[in-house]
């Protein structure tokens, strides 16, 4: 289970985002070694998923069965990546544009 943050950190989580972008090259690592037996490695990447972990978190989130059902259809279809939710199939669909200074404090 990946996260949106793979791709995008938010200030107040910056050990969470790097722990998730962590976790992507062995995932892909994996997917490549695993898949000469047929082992399907998937990357499910989501914002907040509403659960007793994010409850305090007061940000929009998608529910537990908009994670399982496209990762249930990406199991079915082998496919290697599922993007729960719009912000983060936005997020991606970013990585290649160049990145943009966020307003922020003066240095």
């Amino acid at each position: 289970m990946l996260s949106l943050a793979s791709w995008v950190g938010r200030p107040g989580f910056p050990g969470y985002a790097a722990s998730k972008a962590a976790q992507w090259p062995p995932t892909d690592a994996l997917r490549r070694a695993l898949r000469e037996q047929r082992t399907l490695v998937i990357g499910v990447h989501a914002g907040f998923v509403a659960t007793d972990l994010s409850a305090w978190v007061d940000a929009p989130k998608i529910s537990a069965v908009d994670v399982a059902e496209p990762t249930m259809e990406a199991l079915a279809n082998d496919w290697l990546e599922v993007l729960a939710d719009e912000e983060t199939r936005q997020a991606k669909a970013a990585l290649s544009h160049p990145l943009h200074a966020e307003p922020g404090p003066e240095m």
